[in-house]
């Protein structure tokens, strides 16, 4: 039977059949249900593909609520604590160097007394003075530096007190917690000496609020320095740093100065809200620090990211929207065609024919077996090579992983050996500056020619090596992005003026002069001026290295557009052609033979382009060997 005899025959049953019923089951076995409870497929399609599309949309956004505010804590749970170690090994870096200070002054009593070199130090430490008392508390000698010449003596019961904490270190050098001396808070470095004797310094802890200071985030983020009794060093409020606020009944606080370590949510009263801090202790005095940020800043940024995602998943929704009535229309449109052409077959209508579709008509819809198994092969085809793709992939991913790993590993072991040794070099290559330089001065008695030679050299080797050390700290920092920087509005003349005097003994010491060309306009630039100082001071030390016995380098400043131009020029030896390309590379040696004359490192000139790059300025040269270099350093102008 053909399928033209058979729709006949379903036709002449049609037309002859007396049954309603009959003829109704045959029409909803041909189209499905059309009763008052059926539903158009596209619609139905509508409703799956929104559904499909916007559940993931909604459970995300519900996802964004709820862990938006918990990311925030945990990024500040790990990031202020950090931030908190890093200022807390600043503090125990700052006190050991003062504390080894303290006792190279106190071990060489009258010999510092005279030496200019302690006094300076002294004012580079904010220690105002050291003093000597004997047994009956009276002074025996006095050690100031320039900030500390008039200033007040300890009265006879803070010496009392103080003598007690020397008492208590058994010898060691203690210091005290924060007491008001001199109408503002001071610290005292102490230590027990021999015969009933007590060595006082008065320390002012500027370098600490500076520190403090330089710890700002956020709106109201910031850090704060307790002593060792809970007393505030350090604070933005001025007022509980000026009158040294008893924080102690704070948990955070308690916690600090019991020397822990962690992450803590209290409420400050300074500043009237709740807050959220990384808190940790500085070993050698017990002072706590901590890092602070308010919750109410995490509470506003997670709300930020929750109104994202809630625009977001609106927009997607909206799209998932469009996109799914425009596809169950797209699949629809053919299948009613078809609907309407079984329904007039259905009717006796056997020569309808489904004609016309859509042009977007899907394959499937047209010849659904043939584009199948098309469909198939191919995914089968590309099902395999995805395969082997993926596993090619995965192998080169492995690989990159360890090596990106090891590579991780070796960065780490470095910066962690060039930090542990730098530090533990530093410590005793001060004692050995102090102790050659005591022998050199002859306060420790006459030496003969001979051995004065040797020491001074090795003095001078000790300075050499210290500078290398401060060349790698300054590079490791540089390399990991921790170089620190306080920038402010720095006037050119004086930094230049201030650059020449400073390296004065340098050119003495190389038998050369520095000349000085500057405008009588005065020349701004935002920076950090002890930055700034260190380049210039790499530049200078080079030119009158690499210049002739009484030869002449010429620091000139001039203004160019909106920049200004510092150019250190000298008529030295030069710099081969050769070489040049390699001048700001780290550990470049123009000669990098073991006979070499002159010494260094060769950071020098990677950490000066280094700095001046961090003030969006540009630092070059010219050279001609035998003839001289010229190296110019490019600043924005600032005001």
């Amino acid at each position: 039977m053909t399928a033209t005899d058979l729709a006949r025959g379903l036709g002449s049953t049609a037309g002859t059949s007396d049954d309603p019923l009959e003829y109704s089951g045959r029409r909803n076995w041909l189209l499905g249900m059309t009763g008052p409870m059926s539903v158009q497929i596209r619609y139905l399609m509508f409703a799956t593909m929104l559904a499909i599309s916007v559940v993931p949309v909604l459970l995300f956004y519900s996802w964004v609520e709820r862990s938006s505010i918990q990311k925030e804590i945990a990024y500040v749970d790990e990031n202020h604590l950090i931030i908190a170690q890093n200022l807390s090994a600043a503090l125990s870096r700052y006190v050991v160097d003062l504390k080894v200070l303290f006792e190279l002054a106190v071990e060489s009593e009258t010999f510092a007394i005279k030496n200019e070199n302690f006094r300076t130090a002294l004012d580079r430490f904010d220690l105002c003075y050291i003093t000597i008392y004997d047994s009956s508390n009276k002074l025996e000698s006095r050690l100031a530096g320039m900030a500390g010449e008039n200033a007040e003596l300890p009265s006879p019961e803070l010496i009392a007190d103080l003598r007690k904490l020397a008492d208590e270190a058994n010898g060691e050098v203690a210091i005290s917690g924060i007491r008001e001396f001199m109408g503002t808070p001071h610290f005292f470095v102490v230590q027990k000496l021999s015969n009933g004797r007590v060595a006082i310094g008065t320390w002012n802890p500027r370098y600490i609020v500076a520190l403090q200071k330089s710890i700002a985030f956020g709106e109201r983020g910031h850090s704060m320095i307790v002593d060792q009794n809970g007393n505030v060093v350090a604070h933005p409020n001025a007022e509980w740093q000026a009158s040294m606020k008893n924080a102690s009944k704070l948990p955070v606080v308690q916690a600090m100065i019991t020397q822990n370590t962690g992450v803590m949510q209290f409420y400050s009263p300074p500043m009237d809200a709740q807050m959220i801090a990384g808190y940790t202790f500085v070993p050698e005095t017990g002072w706590g620090v901590m890092v602070p940020q308010p919750l109410s800043e995490l509470v506003d940024k997670a709300r930020n990211v929750q109104s994202a995602a809630f625009v977001i998943a609106a927009v997607e929704i909206v799209l998932a929207g469009l996109i799914a009535w425009w596809f169950s229309n797209l699949l629809a449109r053919p299948i009613q065609q078809i609907a309407t052409a079984a329904r007039k077959t259905a009717r006796g209508n056997f020569n309808s024919h489904v004609e016309n579709l859509p042009s977007q008509t899907p394959n499937e819809l047209i010849l659904l077996a043939d584009a199948f198994n098309d469909m198939v092969d191919e995914l089968d085809e590309k099902a395999t090579n995805l395969k082997t793709a993926y596993r090619k992939a995965r192998e080169i991913s492995r690989e990159r992983a360890q090596l990106l790993d090891t590579a991780n590993r070796a960065n780490e072991a470095k910066s962690q050996f060039i930090s542990i040794v730098s530090h533990e070099l530093r410590t005793p290559l001060t004692s050995i500056k102090g102790s050659l330089a005591l022998i050199e001065s002859g306060a420790l008695g006459t030496v003969d020619d001979q051995l004065m030679r040797l020491v001074s050299i090795a003095r001078k080797n000790s300075e050499r090596l210290a500078v290398m050390i401060d060349d790698l700290l300054d590079l490791e920092r540089l390399d990991v992005g921790k170089m620190q920087y306080e920038f402010a509005k720095v006037e050119l003349n004086s930094l230049i003026k201030d650059a020449l005097e400073a390296n004065k003994g340098y050119a003495d010491l190389n038998n050369v002069s520095f000349k000085a060309h500057l405008p009588r306009n005065k020349l701004f630039v935002e920076g950090d001026q002890n930055r700034l100082m260190q380049v210039l001071a790499n530049l200078m030390s080079n030119a009158a290295k690499f210049s002739e016995t009484g030869a002449m380098i010429d620091v000139s400043l001039k203004k160019d557009g909106l920049n200004a131009l510092i150019s250190v020029q000298d008529y030295g030896i030069g710099i081969p052609e050769g070489s040049h390309d390699k001048v700001f590379e780290k550990f470049a040696q123009v000669d990098a033979s073991d006979g070499r004359k002159v010494g260094g490192s060769g950071l020098g000139l990677s950490i000066a382009r280094s700095i001046v790059e961090c003030h969006e300025g540009d630092i070059s040269f010219v050279s001609e060997e035998g003839q001289g270099s010229t190296f110019t350093i490019t600043l924005p102008l600032h005001g």
